[in-house]
């Protein structure tokens, strides 16, 4: 998630674990440690852009750091500020709570959380919320800014709340996300779509529109489905988009390419350039300005070039033509929803 929920979040579990003996601090500390999994991007200076894929969300992301860190820095802070307030295991229990709480949002979103690092590479992901959701924020802001200001009792409440809001609002994204996901299944098994492997993932802040990704053999499969749109035996439209296996054959075993496939799980396009090969992960979605434009005219937010060095891999830049046209098409689809 962005760095103001991962704060706001980190300071809410903070101020619930030490309000008692930290008072209004207890809100700071929260939110540095609530960011502090993610400045792992620190270090990306001395990677390699193939390096940082593997990197972001890995070893900062993990279990094992979560329990190793939460010692370290419990004892670290038991020594240098909190000697008189904290004992070592209230200390490292809070810091605990606050780096789970985070890797649990990463986890909801499509990105991947390496939870088992150095261990297992594996990215954990759910897709129930997108990496910005105002209504999973927006209460825990809240919260804390009361509790910032009140002492004692109405802050804790306060923070309490917020914490039980947004939390009531993670358990509806995940039952929305669900039944989209067997929604979207059940229509691509009605269409004669024969799936090797899909995902569901909410779009940009909401959790009422679902765009669902598709992979078969040769072809990604998308399709949008909006709850607020929901009619009996409504048909889903699924766009089409090659994966144009054939173009990637002279780059197999190359460290680059392995690396998006790992990263994407095969849920990339690619498409010949005069440097080499484009790679898009369609996970992340696409921008279109019309809902009728075909794939070709799509573009993507994550999306990388390669050529014949295996350890060149190249961002394409994200700077997006039509986006307010793009956000007026996925309103669209929230509000009436796409039917055929």
């Amino acid at each position: 998630m962005d760095s103001l929920t991962q704060a706001a979040l980190g300071a809410a579990v903070g101020h619930a674990c030490w309000h008692r003996q930290l008072g209004r601090p207890a809100l700071l500390w929260g939110a540095a440690l609530g960011v502090l999994p993610d400045l792992d991007v620190l270090l990306y200076p001395l990677m390699d852009n193939i390096q940082k894929l593997y990197w972001h969300r890995g070893i900062s992301h993990s279990l094992l750091f979560a329990l190793t860190g939460s010692l370290l820095i419990g004892w670290l802070l038991r020594q240098t500020r909190w000697k008189e307030k904290l004992n070592l295991q209230r200390a490292a229990a809070g810091i605990f709570f606050v780096l789970l709480t985070h890797y649990a949002i990463d986890v909801f979103n499509l990105y991947g959380t390496q939870l088992l690092a150095p261990f297992s590479r594996h990215g954990f992901q759910l897709g129930n919320m997108f990496i910005i959701d105002p209504l999973y924020t927006l209460p825990l802001l809240a919260g804390v800014v009361i509790a910032g200001f009140r002492r004692g009792r109405p802050g804790w409440k306060a923070n309490r709340l917020g914490l039980i809001l947004s939390s009531c609002y993670v358990l509806f994204s995940l039952g929305s996300h669900a039944y989209a996901h067997h929604t979207f299944q059940r229509q691509l098994a009605a269409q004669n779509i024969e799936v090797q492997a899909s995902l569901t993932g909410a779009t940009p802040m909401n959790t009422l529109l679902w765009r669902h990704v598709a992979r078969t053999r040769d072809s990604i499969f998308i399709g949008y489905y909006s709850l607020l749109a929901d009619r009996p035996r409504q048909k889903i439209h699924f766009d089409r988009v090659s994966r144009n296996e054939d173009l990637v054959g002279p780059y197999r075993g190359q460290r680059n390419l392995e690396a998006i496939e790992w990263f994407s799980r095969g849920f990339w396009v690619a498409r010949k350039t005069e440097q080499g090969l484009a790679l898009a992960d369609l996970r992340f979605g696409e921008l279109r300005t019309r809902r009728e434009d075909p794939p070709d005219r799509w573009q993507y937010i994550f999306a990388w070039e390669i050529g014949d060095d295996p350890d060149t891999l190249i961002p394409q830049p994200r700077e997006f033509d039509g986006f307010s046209e793009a956000l007026g098409v996925l309103w669209k689809q929230l509000v009436k929803g796409q039917l055929n």
